[in-house]
């Protein structure tokens, strides 16, 4: 490709709206344009770097013998009431009407598509195990689109379904995905782990999250160095939660004492993490008591994940502001306490484990001192409902566990029978009888990935792409092409050459100021540089630079494509 017969739209400056580097970058370098809230065209530069991506991913789902297809981006809203996601999908599903008055969804996600289809079309068991995948464009109408491409409305995804008649087979399939994925972003270089996480809407028991680490990730993974535990922080467990129920907390005989404000705390060396916080919640309308009320100790911070898991609380989730406690306490809330609370009492598992722990007395100004379960209050339900911090030893007791940003990039799912039992699909067995079949999905988010990649490489100059995904593997920067017919005869037939060797290669043949033709270039990311200068030539020399590891030397102008090869490891 030439310059000059190209849409290289960049940019020097971006909006002030722009938070995170990867939105900035894509911006500026010319791989995206901003429709509008979370809808963004993708520009050529934007689109080779989509398109290697697909390549790699096409070439993994081929050794699983993983089927590609394409499904509609609309589904009939029937689909998704016969499946029950309907309202758990809520205000993200886009819904309209066609001029039939039928009602349809915007696709999210194609479980009840495939599902459908394979009903329809299969009845045997000699079919399976079938894997089928295709990559599309998806929509979910988020709430607040924000950090460009990571949190789109409209977004690109490679989302991959498999069949099986029992569960063995199901947990096969799952691996090879799982060992897919880990392939897929090795090729590209992206600094990942991989986590236990929640299956959500998805439904199944079982679920890995591939995630990028980055600091501007929206989600946060928790893991430990020495040992193999990894967890997304929702699902995230420490050696407290997991021992629970296999110790016991012994009584503690200590009088309870009444002592005035946080600063007598302080006065009398308790130490602040031995006060427990009272937070009143809404539960559903069917339930008995209108609140319960959880306890957690002062330091954490309540994971809402795990609080919408517990059925009795309302969703979505409602916490009770300062206002709204005093109204219907008449205390503060720092002061509110689980003693005689007409509520129920939920406690974190960290705080049941706690001896002398300070409470709110239910009285503004003043906190009750040395109290304990069962003396002097009774045993409460115990959950696990905070947060995972830095100061937890992880499960196995060994290590504290380390917690970190990162981007989710994929995520796979052992569904099991869930979808075929809700929308009745069944096939013939071996012994002819009729069984539902069990389901895997798995999903990389192509376009959030792109984003991710970026995070993670990028200088003050621009993005630095790997080899495998570059929109551009090699860049011939010609400086003064126009006043040197020598320079301008070398860079076209260097440029004829690299090509014939399918090598991705862009000739910068406008005739720009040699630094602006080099800071768009290594705004682009191009890996690979070949800059020829009629000095250089002379000496029958061209220089070349690398953009991943910024070193300079001078080839010569025969040892270019066995160099450039060798670099490319092709």
């Amino acid at each position: 490709m030439k310059a000059s017969q190209y849409l290289l739209l960049t940019l020097k400056e971006t909006s002030h709206e722009t938070k995170i580097i990867s939105h900035e970058l894509m911006l500026k370098s010319g791989m995206i344009r901003q429709l509008s809230s979370g809808l963004y065209t993708w520009l050529p530069t934007g689109l080779r770097v989509i398109k290697k991506i697909n390549k790699i991913i096409i070439n993994e789902m081929k050794k699983i013998n993983a089927l590609e297809i394409l499904m509609p981006i609309i589904q009939p809203k029937t689909l998704w009431e016969k499946s029950g996601r309907l309202d758990i999908y809520g205000k993200e599903l886009l819904q309209f009407f066609d001029r039939r008055n039928q009602n349809f969804i915007l696709s999210p996600t194609n479980e009840e598509i495939i599902t459908n289809l394979i009903g329809k079309e299969i009845q045997s068991y000699q079919n399976f195990p079938l894997i089928v995948y295709q990559i599309q464009t998806k929509f979910r109408d988020e709430i607040r689109p924000r950090f460009g491409i990571i949190r789109a409305r409209e977004f690109i995804m490679k989302d991959a379904y498999s069949f099986h008649t029992n569960q063995t087979c199901l947990e096969k399939t799952y691996n090879d995905f799982y060992q897919s994925y880990i392939n897929i972003f090795n090729k590209i270089n992206l600094k990942f782990r991989v986590v236990k996480a929640d299956s959500g809407s998805m439904g199944g028991k079982i679920s890995h999250e591939f995630q990028a680490l980055s600091e501007n990730g929206e989600d946060e993974i928790v893991f430990s160095e020495k040992t193999s535990y990894s967890s997304n922080i929702n699902t995230a467990k420490s050696i407290e939660s997991i021992n629970f129920f296999q110790t016991s907390n012994k009584d503690i005989h200590k009088k309870i004492k009444s002592i005035k404000s946080i600063k007598h705390i302080n006065e009398l060396k308790h130490p602040i993490k031995k006060l427990v916080k009272t937070i009143l919640v809404k539960t559903n309308k069917t339930e008995k008591y209108p609140f319960i009320a959880l306890l957690i100790r002062s330091e954490h911070t309540l994971n809402l994940f795990k609080l919408e898991k517990i059925d009795i609380i309302k969703k979505p989730l409602k916490i009770l502001n300062e206002e709204e406690t005093i109204k219907l306490t008449g205390v503060k809330k720092k002061f509110l306490g689980p003693l005689n609370l007409k509520f129920p009492i939920f406690s974190d598992v960290s705080v049941y484990y706690m001896k002398n722990f300070i409470i709110g007395s239910n009285i503004n100004e003043k906190f009750f001192i040395n109290v304990n379960w069962k003396t002097d209050i009774p045993i409460p339900t115990v959950v696990d409902i905070r947060n995972i911090d830095k100061n937890d030893l992880g499960p196995d007791g060994l290590e504290y566990l380390k917690i970190k940003k990162s981007i989710e990039i994929g995520h796979i799912f052992q569904l099991g029978l869930k979808y075929s039992k809700k929308m009745n699909i069944l096939i013939k067995n071996k012994s002819g009888k009729k069984q539902h079949l069990y389901m895997g999905c798995y999903g990389i988010g192509i376009s959030r990935m792109i984003a991710a990649i970026i995070e993670q490489n990028h200088d003050n100059n621009g993005i630095i792409w790997p080899n495998s995904i570059a929109p551009f593997e090699v860049a011939i920067l010609p400086i003064n092409i126009e006043n040197c017919q020598k320079t301008k005869k070398i860079s076209e037939q260097l440029y004829k050459k690299i090509k014939n060797e399918n090598i991705d290669v862009i000739l910068d043949d406008r005739n720009k100021r040699t630094g602006i033709m080099f800071n768009e270039i290594d705004l682009l990311g191009i890996p690979h540089q070949i800059i020829i200068s009629k000095h250089n030539i002379d000496k029958e020399n061209v220089e070349y630079r690398s953009r991943i590891n910024k070193t300079s030397i001078f080839i010569n102008i025969k040892d270019v494509i066995f160099f450039l090869k060798k670099q490319l490891k092709i």
